[in-house]
């Protein structure tokens, strides 16, 4: 389990809180939010935390590794499957086989893109990966994130 700490921004209906974290976060180290300092998540808010309160949230390792296999993994399958299906068909209708390829790699960044844009509500409805606030932290435990606010 990783755990990160943020600051509570707004108070959601159904136990949900947006919480503010760092962009080194545990959250968002795969760099999805390259250009923001700070960036905001939605996590459970089990434990009642207020707006403007430091809190500490934790992520369990099983959504972190679906995340990633979602967000690299699977394109980079649909990349190979385009790269190699491209080249098999330079070779069978005589064609350049390297810009075959390069055309099924293309087509294999289209239909992951696809793919994302046909399932990713749907998964996001089956699995529930948002972090869950676990502790209210006191003010000089936050690394300066209040002056923010």
């Amino acid at each position: 389990m990783r755990v990160g700490e943020g600051i509570i921004e707004e108070i959601l209906e159904d136990g949900l809180a947006k919480v503010r974290v760092n962009k080194d976060s545990v959250y968002v180290v795969c760099g999805s939010c390259f250009g923001a300092e700070r960036v905001v998540i939605t996590a459970h808010n089990k434990i009642g935390a207020q707006k403007g309160e430091n809190i500490q949230y934790h992520v369990e390792d099983s959504h972190l590794i679906y995340g990633s296999f979602l967000c690299f993994i699977l394109p980079l399958l649909f990349i190979a499957v385009g790269v190699g299906s491209g080249y098999g068909i330079g070779i069978e209708l005589g064609y350049n086989m390297v810009l075959c390829a390069i055309g099924g790699a293309i087509i294999g960044i289209l239909v992951s893109m696809g793919f994302w844009k046909l399932v990713d509500r749907n998964i996001s409805a089956m699995v529930d990966s948002r972090p869950c606030i676990c502790k209210i932290l006191e003010s000089e435990e936050n690394d300066g994130m209040e002056e923010d606010i």
